[in-house]
């Protein structure tokens, strides 16, 4: 194993990893500095370390740092002798699997496999974004689009929850007669905010399943659903106590939020292209691509 060290004139070759700035060095002369003219930069990938005849480069390497998470920071020379070492051993490691047939067993191939399906996979997403950066335009409407008026609004609300439409339609049938909500979510509802009433607090629609964000913003403050309202959990009665408007979070609070959900949604689409054109077999079945299941829109709210 050869590796390569530094010397008295020459700076360490793993400084390649370092931000970029060029390596001057200054000597002393009729008592001023005089800068030497900077090294010609090199053009392609270098090699750091040789190992049983194995080159290894600074791309590589980089490589090597990027698939464990990027969890070493190279901004010391100590840290890149460190991630150079364990590179060394790990490489050590593989070409000993090599000699003794482990990188054969079916397992390891496999696994070979879909490392690189997956390196191909976010290097071609990293293209994708780099040629179809988001944009701040983008960015902004997506801002607009979400916190509009009607998003703003707040219900402070309670409800009581039954199997039942009929029992439903009984008790707002009860309340229109003057029976107290409290006591009535005490007696019927299913729900685990019966023992306060039915109270749910403070919810925006968003924050609550569509059919009763709807049937909620329908209603004025102080006012109860007059039709029961279902979902998947069953029938409501929704009374709403209050409501009040918030204040939008500033642009720039959530504009990293909203940079990620667009790439989400733009990726979630490419794929969908990609499913659409692909032949898709599953062994054993007659799925094709059109009947394939295809990924969820991860800006579909849940």
């Amino acid at each position: 194993m050869k590796i390569i060290t530094q010397n008295k004139t020459k700076p360490l070759i793993l400084s390649l990893f370092l931000a970029g700035a060029l390596q001057t060095s200054v000597y002393a002369g009729d008592n001023q500095e005089k800068p030497q003219p900077a090294a010609p930069q090199p053009t392609g990938p270098q090699t750091l370390v040789t190992i049983n005849g194995q080159d290894i480069t600074d791309l590589e390497t980089l490589a090597f740092n990027a698939l464990q998470g990027g969890q070493n920071r190279l901004d010391s020379q100590q840290a890149q002798v460190q991630l150079l070492n364990q590179l060394v051993n790990t490489t050590l490691l593989a070409q000993q699997a090599q000699k003794t047939g482990v990188d054969k067993l079916p397992q390891v191939v496999a696994a070979l496999k879909m490392a690189a399906i997956q390196v191909l996979a976010e290097a071609q997403v990293n293209a994708f974004f780099e040629k179809s950066p988001v944009t701040d335009e983008e960015i902004k409407a997506a801002y607009d689009q979400k916190y509009t008026a009607d998003s703003l609004q707040e219900y402070k609300v309670r409800h009581i929850l039954v199997k039942e439409e009929k029992e439903a339609k009984d008790i707002i049938d009860a309340l229109a007669k003057g029976e107290d909500f409290i006591k009535l979510a005490k007696e019927h509802s299913l729900d685990g905010s019966k023992e306060t009433g039915g109270e749910l607090g403070w919810v925006g629609p968003s924050q609550v399943v569509k059919p009763f964000g709807d049937a909620m913003a329908e209603l004025e403050k102080g006012k109860h659903s007059t039709s029961p309202v279902q979902t998947q959990f069953g029938w409501h009665v929704i009374d709403v106590l209050d409501i009040r408007t918030q204040e939008p979070p500033p642009f720039e609070q959530v504009k990293d939020q909203l940079k990620l959900q667009i790439r989400q949604q733009k990726l979630a689409q490419m794929v969908t292209e990609l499913r659409k054109s692909a032949e898709i077999k599953v062994e054993g079945t007659q799925q094709d691509s059109a009947a394939a299941e295809k990924p969820a829109d991860p800006a579909t709210r849940q």
